[in-house]
């Protein structure tokens, strides 16, 4: 600590090890969060000599009668009892939150149920409208489905830690993984012209409201439930002859008796038709943390931006400002877009609470008399950021931000203050590691947002791919497991586009290359993820498939690697056209041959969406002068 030969190569060791461990393992986030204090603890040796002054000692019982620390103990000693002293305040703060969190907080699993009752009271409100796709209520379940299943595992993750028999509980991923499926495929059943499907819409309308009530808890809902003997499979047995809505039905009464027998048999494990997958135990490192150079580049970035960031302190003797190495810790993630979305909130909730700070200080602090007033003052901004930091995870951090700028603001040492230079240093600070961040993110080894939603999406149309060729054992039970999983997996694929691509807006062109040409947005992963009740329809079809069939879906599933491929280069989209399979006559399977065109028809609208006009446009202006210069030179 008082030797810099020995400290400063220390923290660059530290810095580079944060760098690389929040990327290369699970834990990551947390790794860095602890090597971050240990280098801003180390920080603060610069001014060592200083330490001592920075805390004051009481003789007496007035503040007059305060002297510094640094009169009966060493700057070293000083400098642990401050640190001391944030352990103590900081294990004090967690418990506070604990013991609040117990007692009016929310329970993720309550957040979990409430997201599943939502989706049922929408299904059901559609079929009691006959699913007309102008009505409301098919405006909510296509909301629902774009939604998709990020905001539901999130809760089933964070739930997991309170409830461990939770993987057993009707709230499992089996139940998000079949109330995903009835959702699509209700949004679905609006997408068909004509009429149909009465009978089997009022029947599916009455089960999900009478699931919604278990789920509810609501008196006497699960005996009802029990007793219940709609038979949805007959409803859909009646729509025979319908290659439209008969399969779709068969689907969506499959997925809505899989529901309700999770409801009324919690335990997956007593009854055993359908398994709860579960996610493969993971290792402390992810798979790739000692192959990727991405890793290292990460870790090199974050060291250069520190290390710019602690000579521009050091150079201009401004202790103040010394938040932008704070901030190249919290800012620095794994892409650009994820980067600036983190700096742009961190800025914002700064220059809200220095604000605020600020005009407590001119206008307020002049009246305050007593612990009283002061608390009645700090109230109003707390409730705010409070407010926002229980938001969602898109401007939760902007609350943060907003709390520690104000109170360091108004608030230092023991009491109120009048010194307005805190919250400015600390927004100049913010500022400058922002720009240091962005300018090295964006010049050295950019890696782009788009591009790992692009690397998801690629993983989503392998998987499927295999569901378009899944043969079925059984073709009467309801689940199989090995289905099962390939959806699971293709559902966790989906909910990581999802999550990737959200940023995807924030990043400058020259960091998203060919963003125009091969652009993911969160409409395009929803018609992909649509593309998954066509194919299990052509896959869960009670009939058996001919070889034009299997011929067909293995066609689609090296089409769907060549799509996923083109995803990743973007190049020659018109050849990525033509090579898609045109759907076969299935005189004798009509059902199978109306969703291999429907399939189709889906296709070809992301394509459009991926591809307009212009764009193939500007590829044959491209490849036409190459072709000129060729016969030119032959």
């Amino acid at each position: 600590m008082s030797e810099p030969g020995l400290r400063l190569p220390f923290m660059l060791l530290l810095t580079l090890g944060a760098g690389f461990l929040a990327q290369a393992m699970v834990l990551g986030p947390f790794v860095n969060i602890l090597l971050f204090w240990i280098v801003y603890m180390m920080l603060n040796a610069d001014t060592l000599e200083n330490v001592g002054y920075g805390i004051s000692a009481f003789v007496g019982n007035t503040t007059e009668s305060s002297v510094p620390d640094a009169v009966f103990l060493p700057p070293e000693e000083a400098f642990v009892h401050i640190l001391l002293w944030t352990g103590a305040v900081f294990v004090i703060a967690l418990f506070a939150m604990i013991a609040a969190n117990r007692l009016a907080g929310h329970d993720p699993l309550i957040m979990l149920r409430n997201g599943l009752i939502a989706r049922l009271r929408a299904v059901a409100g559609l079929c009691a409208q006959e699913c007309y796709a102008e009505a409301p209520e098919a405006q909510k379940v296509q909301n629902l489905a774009k939604q998709g299943t990020v905001e539901l595992r999130r809760y089933h993750d964070l739930a997991s830690q309170l409830h461990p028999e939770l993987p057993r509980h009707r709230a499992g991923l089996a139940m998000i993984r079949s109330m995903t499926r009835l959702v699509m495929i209700a949004a679905a059943w609006t997408r068909l012209e004509g009429d149909g499907g009465t009978g089997l819409l009022k029947a599916v309308g009455k089960v999900a409201e009478s699931c919604a009530d278990v789920l509810q808890k609501r008196p006497g809902a699960y005996a009802a439930l029990e007793m219940s003997d709609v038979d949805l499979q007959n409803y859909a047995a009646a729509m025979r002859g319908d290659p439209a809505r008969h399969p779709l039905g068969v689907e969506l009464a499959r997925t809505l008796t899989v529901i309700r027998a999770l409801l009324l048999k919690p335990d997956a494990a007593r009854h055993g038709f359908v398994a709860d997958v579960t996610a493969q135990a993971k290792g402390w490192f992810k798979p790739d943390a000692f192959r990727n150079p991405a890793y290292v580049q990460a870790a090199i970035k974050l060291a250069l931006a520190v290390c710019i960031c602690y000579g521009i302190t050091r150079f201009t003797q401004w202790s103040g400002i010394s938040t932008c190495v704070v901030t190249c810790f919290l800012v620095s993630l794994g892409t650009v877009g994820d980067s600036v979305h983190k700096m742009t909130l961190r800025l914002v909730g700064a220059l809200i609470g220095a604000a605020a700070g600020i005009g407590t200080i001119l206008w307020l602090m002049p009246y305050l008399t007593d612990l009283t007033d002061l608390i009645l003052v700090v109230l109003p901004v707390t409730l705010l950021a409070g407010w926002i930091k229980s938001g969602s995870e898109r401007i939760a951090y902007a609350g943060v931000q907003t709390s520690m700028a104000y109170f360091l603001t108004v608030l230092q040492g023991y009491g109120p203050t009048l010194d307005m230079a805190t919250g400015r240093d600390r927004v100049v600070g913010i500022i400058l590691g922002n720009v240091v961040v962005y300018v090295i993110a964006t010049t050295l080894w950019p890696v782009s947002v788009a591009s790992v939603g692009r690397k998801h999406v690629v993983s989503a149309l392998q998987v499927l791919g295999d569901l378009v060729v899944y043969r079925r054992h059984d073709r009467h039970v309801l689940v199989e497991a090995g289905q099962e999983r390939l959806r699971e997996s293709f559902g966790r694929a989906i909910a990581a586009v999802r999550s990737s691509v959200i940023n995807e807006p924030l990043e400058a062109a020259h960091v998203n290359t060919r963003r125009r040409s091969r652009k993911v947005d969160a409409r395009v992963v929803t018609e992909i993820q649509m593309l998954a009740i066509p194919v299990a329809i052509i896959s869960d079809a009670a009939e058996e498939p001919s070889e034009a069939v299997f011929a067909h879906s293995s066609a689609l599933k090296r089409w769907l690697e060549h799509f996923g491929q083109w995803i990743t280069h973007g190049r020659d989209g018109r050849a990525l056209i033509e090579a898609l399979p045109t759907p076969p006559d299935l005189p004798l399977d009509p059902e199978r041959g109306f969703w291999f065109g429907v399939l189709d028809e889906r296709i070809r609208a992301i394509l459009d969406e991926l591809l307009p006009a212009e764009v193939l446009r500007e590829e044959e202006h491209r490849v036409a002068p190459s072709v000129d210069a060729g016969a030119s030179h032959a």
